[in-house]
């Protein structure tokens, strides 16, 4: 029997879309799945990894969900996550990030990989909101609204070995600032 977990895990991966050297698309053929399943390979560019970062647990959704009008409908793909904190390096990444296009990539708790963007369709930060917030018990942090005019495709690969270490704490520039900027 299939279990249907609910929920993604705690890390999201990603990279400026300029770090890709292919994002390979699904081959569709008979079955409904080969529309979403991307089975090829992707490959990074020299010197490229994806990045991660610890967001909130039980604060984040992936959403695929088809808009337009009848005869010109399109999926998109939405991921709402929230990373814990107000630190000068989680808004340093929105001020940075809010124009760059992304791939990004999360695990549900089924551990399928899903995709975010590819290197025709890139995703984008679309909304983001930081706070304090006002009492001792409430949460700090930046609630951050991820959109791609593409759908959510399902990475059939393991991810490892495209990824670094990197969150936002004194590994910061492991992110992809730093690397950003090196040839």
């Amino acid at each position: 029997m299939r279990e249907y977990n609910s929920g993604v895990k705690c890390k999201l991966f990603y990279a400026p879309e300029e770090f890709f050297f292919t994002t390979p698309l699904p081959k569709p053929s008979e079955s409904l799945e080969s529309e979403i399943i991307i089975t090829d390979q992707i490959l990074m560019r020299k010197d490229r990894k994806l990045s991660c970062i610890d967001i909130l647990i039980d604060e984040n959704e992936l959403k695929a969900f088809i808009s337009g009008n009848a005869g010109r409908k399109k999926t998109r793909g939405n991921l709402s996550i929230y990373i814990l904190g107000f630190l000068p390096s989680i808004l340093g990444f929105l001020e940075r990030g809010k124009n760059i296009p992304f791939v990004f990539f999360i695990q549900d708790s089924n551990g399928n990989n899903w995709q975010i963007g590819h290197m025709r369709n890139r995703a984008f930060i679309d909304t983001s909101e930081a706070g304090t917030a006002k009492k001792y018990e409430d949460i700090s942090g930046a609630a951050i609204g991820i959109n791609c005019n593409s759908p959510v495709f399902l990475y059939s690969s393991s991810i490892d070995h495209l990824a670094i270490p990197g969150d936002f704490n004194n590994d910061f520039n492991n992110d992809f600032f730093k690397n950003k900027l090196s040839p």
